[in-house]
């Protein structure tokens, strides 16, 4: 068999190599439901779209690598991370579950989340409070602590949906969308 593989590097790409890693934050491995534990990449104008979900929360991103459109379970060793024979598994129809008519509320600031851990949980909370604040929905406090690292843009969808949307300040390519807590 005819092995081709993808390798995107942390020296070389660090800017796509963040992104995979933030999509990748959003990979379940449940047993139950094999699309958690791939990759969905599609052809982009620009490169590829990566797209992660477990099934609570979806992470989407647009990178300027060509990887070859398929689901993959990328490896991670050494700073790289490597894509290579894609599976054949069904993947769901992510963007059904993209917020139609989101409303635009606010900004979340989780760029500058470091110090001693007693900062950085202090720093968090501040950060949490805007965003609770912001949108008036309870969120798994994990999923914004997966969005570390950046600034983004809070769109939320009320109704029967009552879903949150994070899109990268600077990227409205890359984005979050996940639900929040029951009351």
């Amino acid at each position: 068999m005819n092995e081709k593989e993808t390798v995107i590097t942390k020296a070389k790409s660090p800017e796509n190599y963040e992104k995979i890693m933030f999509c990748m934050k959003a990979m379940g491995g449940r047993q139950d439901r094999p699309f958690t534990r791939y990759m969905h990449i599609e052809n982009a104008r620009t490169g590829s779209r990566l797209v992660c979900t477990d099934g609570k929360r979806l992470h989407a991103a647009t990178i300027s690598a060509r990887i070859p459109a398929g689901n993959y379970q990328p490896e991670v060793k050494d700073n790289c991370v490597h894509f290579k024979n894609p599976v054949g598994i069904v993947f769901p129809a992510w963007k059904n579950v993209l917020p139609e008519d989101a409303v635009f509320k606010g900004t979340a600031n989780l760029e500058k989340i470091d110090g001693t851990k007693a900062e950085r949980e202090e720093k968090f909370s501040v950060a949490y409070g805007s965003f609770l604040f912001a949108t008036g929905f309870k969120v798994n406090m994990g999923f914004l602590r997966d969005a570390i690292g950046s600034k983004w843009k809070i769109f939320t969808q009320g109704g029967n949906k009552n879903l949150v949307k994070l899109e990268k300040e600077d990227d409205k390519n890359q984005f979050a969308v996940f639900a929040p807590l029951a009351a």
